[in-house]
């Protein structure tokens, strides 16, 4: 076989491209460092995605939506606002599709009252249509499908239900101001300066007529726009969310970076110590402080931030012990690199996927959480409100003002979802055993 081999002549063999300089190619492609391919790789998550644009307009909206309405009647005058408790939420565009259109059932009024409304200037177009008829007593009653905001200014410019005349108590100034701009119908007395006056309610009130005016969800049992209520409530949450579990993460991250990484009795003592708060009852430690020291945002903050860091430090904790005696690690030291160095220049950011997916999952578990105790009045601001607060207030309300848990309820409900979507996605996108992984 050799001298079959041998017999090949060597003059036959050339070179390829003898008279070319090869040389080595730069890359064309960009290197993908961890989080490019993580962003890469949860925007291919379309669930995730949307879950995430629907976070991002929900927080924009609890940081504009208060400053959104310029209504100011409740800060000017309190009394005249309650007068609007409980309208039905109506916007605009949707009214003529059946929802958000501002009717309302109300049940019990008396038949001649009915009758005088329909058959008043004022009061046209008032009722939509008569539900039920029934006798009560010998007299006649109905329920009725109104038109709630020409119903609720009709009741407060021309006869109330009882079938007595509303009036408003002006000073001289606001007496005079209105009979300039048209708005008084009668005066029934004065004395001493405060002349009491029927008036068109509405354009007293509010500038405008009936027909033009637009509470999107509804106003609260004070006559509070609760659109501003509700988004003014949830920066509470949320806010209350965010502060909680950033503070949370430092202070989970810093201890369970010093235990993971030292390990012996460093770790030993940090793990008996959290085994105690662990399991000390958090609805003591709550109750106690708000008995104490009230009900400030404060006291709340350290009240979930006593046991709340224990979940973070133990994931924290776990992911160095998995890390620090890895080949990159050793290399590091044995080069001379310090031990901050080590912890927080090559362990952590590893370890930074599970932290981030940790802290989308803390935030809407925080709001659950308050809300559920604000629910239960456990949690009661002295100076703000919370989801919980006005789910446990509409709650209350629910048969006859639906609005007031509807909006609350979606809003929480959305955050819940899209947050645990999102945190799926944070998941699988930080997972490196995938990266790369089409």
């Amino acid at each position: 076989m050799m001298n079959e081999y041998n017999k090949i002549n060597k003059d036959k063999f050339v070179f390829v491209q003898d008279n070319i300089e090869i040389k080595e190619e730069a890359m064309k492609t960009k290197p993908v460092g961890l989080y490019k391919d993580a962003w890469r790789r949860f925007t291919k998550n379309k669930a995730s995605l949307i879950s995430l644009i629907i976070v991002g307009i929900l927080v924009l909206m609890v940081i504009i939506g208060p400053y959104m309405r310029n209504y100011t009647l409740f800060d000017r005058d309190a009394k005249t606002a309650n007068r609007i408790s409980n309208l039905v939420p109506r916007i605009p565009g949707l009214e003529h599709l059946g929802i958000a259109d501002g009717t309302k059932i109300v049940d019990d009024l008396s038949k001649e009252f009915v009758e005088r409304m329909q058959q008043s200037e004022y009061g046209r177009g008032t009722v939509i249509k008569i539900v039920s008829e029934r006798l009560i007593g010998g007299k006649e009653y109905c329920s009725i499908k109104v038109n709630h905001y020409k119903y609720v200014d009709y009741i407060n410019s021309i006869e109330t239900p009882t079938g007595t005349v509303p009036t408003i108590t002006l000073n001289e100034a606001q007496y005079n101001e209105a009979l300039k701009k048209g708005y008084v119908i009668s005066l029934v007395s004065e004395n001493y300066g405060e002349y009491k006056t029927q008036v068109r309610f509405f354009e007293f009130a509010l500038g405008q007529k009936a027909e033009n005016v637009y509470f999107w969800f509804g106003t609260t049992g004070q006559g509070k726009d609760y659109f501003t209520v509700l988004w003014d409530a949830g920066r509470t949450s949320l806010l209350m969310a965010v502060s909680i579990t950033v503070v949370n993460i430092i202070i989970g991250v810093i201890l369970g970076s010093i235990a993971g990484y030292f390990g012996g009795n460093v770790d030993l003592i940090f793990e008996r110590v959290t085994d105690i708060l662990a399991n000390l009852p958090f609805m003591a430690i709550l109750t106690l402080l708000l008995l104490r020291f009230g009900t400030t945002t404060w006291i709340v903050l350290i009240a979930f931030t006593m046991t709340g860091w224990i979940s973070s430090y133990s994931v924290t904790r776990s992911q160095f012990y998995r890390y620090k005696n890895r080949e990159y690690v050793l290399s590091s030291r044995t080069l001379g690199a310090s031990d901050a160095r080590i912890m927080y220049k090559h362990i952590f950011p590893n370890a930074s996927g599970t932290l981030i997916t940790s802290v989308s999952l803390a935030i809407p578990s925080f709001m659950f959480t308050e809300s559920t105790y604000s629910f239960l009045g456990i949690i009661n601001y002295s100076n703000t409100s919370s989801i919980g607060k006005l789910l446990s207030t509409g709650q209350a309300e629910m048969q006859n003002n639906f609005h007031l848990v509807l909006f609350p309820a979606l809003f929480i409900s959305i955050l819940m979802i899209c947050f645990n979507l999102m945190s799926n996605g944070l998941r699988d996108a930080f997972n490196t055993s995938l990266r790369g992984v089409e």
